[in-house]
């Protein structure tokens, strides 16, 4: 051991001028493929600024005080708050260890030469040390540790978003199957009219036996979707209970004349390279990579050299004297069997690994704007078509139902136009709501924002 700080400090200046190799991070990495300079589908409408939060541009009061409510009592962002404070913890137990550690020391003893008591006592006082961390061994791992922290915080912004998310889709759907029932009520009640007037016609010697049976067929089929789609909206809304931390209840809290929402001009898109921003997903991805570096850091620099200070100051009765020490340590490793160089080597490969998962999920994020942009784009031409052949259904209903009863033909053209226009009205709510799933996919591509 060595008692004398100058030459701790002209040991360390030694080590320096070695020139050891050190290792240096990349605080911004970047992937390593590089997308196109904007979107394939760019926005044909003016683009409006985003609300304080994405879904407040539904413009549904119901559905944003539930986002609210789910983002502050949904579990899965309670798991995720709990493993940040993990994290933090960690990072401040490692800023902590490159500190001087201080302890305090009671130490009592006796002394006996040829049995006979030579002293004794107790000593009270603290004891320090230091690793000096010449190399950024310690520093290297708290910076790590503080990656990984706001990696962590990054987590906790993606599953806020996810959830924001879902929430928004049952909330459409469970709106959507209202709308289903609603529709479906309409053409029972038509329908049951319409098989009143064809008794009677029946009965009056106007019309067959087999127009009334195609009616009745016609009427039980449609009530027949009625169960399903009842139960299609107590799925949408028991999501709705979890997601906002409750039990499932069977009370609905989306409202049933709750409207889907016609949708205004997409959001502003930006670049695809403004994802590794906007996204927390790739935020955390790009955090925990940089941790991976500083790990290297941390690795090598284990196998270099470790200078330590450590002093005690005890102070006491009885025959023991005061004590004042302060030491000086150095430990180069010699022989470890290729330990410590296996952990770089393992560090490194971990680093590629996270910079491979960080590219990939670069790209697949790309991939979604794309792919949301584009469902949109073809969804919505979709509705407008479907709006068309609605359009036309009903017109040929109306003259069908003119030359069915000037008795001109009979009631097989009437029943074919009915279930076509039936069929386009069911079909149509449902494609409105795809149409919105693809809005509420474009806003969870760009990766929110968040109120």
């Amino acid at each position: 051991m060595v008692r004398s700080l100058p030459v701790i400090l002209l040991m360390s200046a030694a080590i320096f001028a070695t020139g050891c190799d050190m290792h240096r991070m990349t605080k911004d990495p970047a992937p390593s493929r590089v997308a196109q300079p904007q979107y394939s589908i760019p926005t044909t409408t003016p683009s409006l600024p985003l609300a304080k939060a994405w879904y407040e541009s539904f413009q549904h009061p119901g559905l944003n005080a539930l986002e609210q409510a789910a983002l502050q009592d949904n579990l899965d962002i309670a798991q995720a708050v709990a493993r940040l404070a993990q994290a933090n913890a960690l990072a401040r137990a490692a800023r902590g260890a490159s500190r001087p550690q201080v302890d305090g020391v009671i130490e009592g003893g006796q002394s006996w030469n040829d049995g006979n008591s030579d002293g004794g006592g107790v000593q009270g006082g603290i004891a320090a040390s230091w690793d000096l961390d010449i190399f950024n061994r310690l520093s290297n791992t708290a910076s790590a540790r503080q990656l990984e922290a706001a990696a962590a915080a990054a987590d906790i912004a993606a599953m806020r978003l996810a959830i924001s998310a879902e929430l928004a889709e049952s909330w459409f759907k469970a709106a959507a199957q209202q709308a289903q029932l609603a529709l479906l009520q309409r053409q029972s009640d038509t329908g049951t009219r319409s098989l009143e007037l064809i008794d009677m016609r029946f009965q009056a010697g106007l019309g067959t036996r087999v127009d009334v049976l195609q009616q009745q067929s016609q009427l039980a089929g449609t009530q027949s979707l009625i169960p399903p789609t009842e139960a299609n909206l107590r799925v949408a809304e028991n999501r709705l209970d979890v997601l906002t931390g409750a039990a499932p209840d069977a009370v609905n809290r989306v409202p049933g004349d709750t409207a889907l929402p016609d949708l205004a001009a997409l959001p502003p898109l930006g670049v695809p390279s403004d994802l590794l921003q906007a996204r927390p997903d790739l935020l955390a991805l790009q955090n925990r990579l940089v941790a991976s570096d500083a790990q290297i850091g941390a690795a090598i620099a284990d196998r270099l050299p470790r200078v330590t200070l450590s002093g005690a100051l005890l102070a006491g009765g009885g025959s023991m004297a005061d004590q004042a020490s302060i030491l000086g340590g150095l430990v180069q490793p010699l022989l470890d069997w290729g330990q410590r160089k296996a952990e770089v080597t393992r560090n490194k490969a971990l680093y590629q690994e996270r910079l491979a998962a960080y590219t990939q999920a670069y790209l697949r994020a790309v991939e979604q704007v794309e792919n949301a942009l584009y469902q949109e784009n073809r969804q919505r031409a979709y509705v407008q078509r479907l709006a068309v052949q609605r359009a036309t259904l009903a017109e040929t209903l109306a003259a069908a139902e003119a030359v069915y009863k000037a008795g001109d033909s009979d009631y097989l053209a009437v029943l074919t136009a009915m279930d076509g226009l039936h069929d386009v009205e069911r079909t149509l709510i449902n494609q409105r709501l795809n149409l919105v799933l693809a809005r509420i996919a474009v806003y969870r591509a760009l990766g929110g924002p968040l109120g």
